[in-house]
């Protein structure tokens, strides 16, 4: 599990300083503050986060609308972005509305009202349309398509798509397994397995989803797949052709 990269645009030393001591009192790591907008593009080219939260008004000007214009329009690396406001900014709200912000976080705010914050930020990021069809001929690249935020406690947990290993229903929850831990979800196994990338995961069970990347053997006799961690799935006939379509066999 990676943690959660957050960067800070605020031109308020003190409310910055007191930002990164709550997320990090959270667990995310803050890999960066920028107090203008030419640090905030050099901080983002630098570390690519996951999360920005950014402070509408810089120095005086709504840099911060600069800032989310240019992620919004693709202009730089996408990622989840909330910003930090007042209830006097109403105007400006307006302005930045249309700009998509995943979530807006008001001043002053607590360290409950910051998770709220961000756990919103991602989840609606989570739900952006496919990239349109100019975005996939210029092969525009998705950072959701290969990584996944799972809540856990308090925590949003970073997940590489390619590390995990195989999904199982367990009950009303849905336990995702990567290389080095397991992850309970309260998702329909359906509804997971559309946010996976169809060419590399597969059902192969009523109660299975698995990283094709990992399997090591297919167990004909047995119906059972073997993947390179040891660990051995039930298969069901039904989806035996289609997973065997994704292999060359040599007979």
């Amino acid at each position: 599990m990676k943690a959660v990269r957050v960067l800070i645009v605020e031109d308020d030393a003190e409310l910055a300083a007191g930002l990164q001591m709550m997320l990090q009192n959270q667990g995310y790591t803050v890999c960066g503050v920028a107090s203008t907008l030419s640090q905030a593009y050099e901080l983002l080219q630098q570390h690519m986060p996951d999360i920005s939260i950014v402070d509408i008004y810089l120095e005086g000007k709504p840099d911060g609308i600069s800032y989310a214009k240019a992620i919004f329009t693709g202009k730089v690396h996408s990622h989840a972005y909330l910003f930090l406001t007042s209830a006097a900014d109403r105007s400006t709200f307006e302005i930045a509305k249309p700009l998509g912000a995943f979530s807006y976080l008001l001043k002053p705010f607590n360290e409950i009202e910051l998770q709220y914050a961000l756990e919103l930020a991602v989840e609606q990021f989570a739900k952006q349309p496919a990239p349109s069809v100019v975005q996939q001929e210029l092969k525009a690249p998705s950072p959701m398509h290969d990584t996944l935020f799972i809540k856990r406690g308090n925590m949003l947990a970073k997940v590489l798509v390619a590390n995990i290993r195989y999904i199982e229903v367990d009950g009303k929850y849905c336990k995702v397994v990567d290389q080095n831990e397991k992850f309970v979800v309260q998702m329909p196994m359906k509804q997971l397995h559309d946010q996976l990338p169809a060419a590399i995961f597969l059902r192969i069970h009523r109660n299975y989803i698995v990283n094709l990347h990992a399997v090591e053997k297919i167990d004909l006799h047995d119906n059972e797949v073997i993947l390179n961690c040891g660990t051995r799935l039930a298969l069901s006939r039904r989806y035996l052709d289609e997973l065997m379509h994704f292999f060359h066999i040599l007979k």
